[in-house]
């Protein structure tokens, strides 16, 4: 009878540690984030340099969209280069490194925690203000 005990008292702590390891928002837990509250993420495939990549979805009427194009409209006025896309995607050559996972892991959780998700050189956050966008695009331009 103790063997029971003891094997259900196992699979308890596996799924427990499952459950830690899978809910939403794991891969942030412990990350930085920048003065402006952005996230370092591996960036996806095809997103400008030293732009701003707002994601969001195309032609809706949510609340979400016009945030989004509000974002876009703000930054394009003040200069800084803006790309408009709904969804990402991710390419490697041999395979990601275990850092790039991670980069991958915690894109996705940045892009699902709801629109708009805005990434800026190597750095990711949902839903920022514009005065956020601006600070960390200033921050993170490279060769500007």
């Amino acid at each position: 009878m103790r063997i029971v005990l003891w094997l259900a008292i196992a699979a308890s702590l596996y799924g427990g540690w499952q459950w830690w390891q899978d809910r939403p928002g794991a891969a942030l837990a412990g990350i930085a984030p920048s003065p402006n509250g952005f996230v370092p993420v591996e960036m996806p495939s095809g997103a400008p340099r030293n732009a701003v990549l707002v994601l969001a979805p195309p032609n809706c009427p949510s609340e979400q969209a016009r945030r989004a194009e509000s974002l876009v409209a703000a930054l394009t006025s003040q200069g800084i280069p803006v790309r408009r896309a709904s969804g990402i995607d991710y390419s490697f050559n041999d395979g990601p490194t275990a850092e790039q996972r991670r980069g991958v892991d915690r894109a996705i959780d940045v892009f699902n925690q709801g629109a708009p998700a805005v990434f800026i050189n190597g750095m990711a956050m949902s839903n920022p203000s514009v005065d956020q966008a601006v600070a960390e695009y200033r921050r993170t331009r490279r060769g500007g």
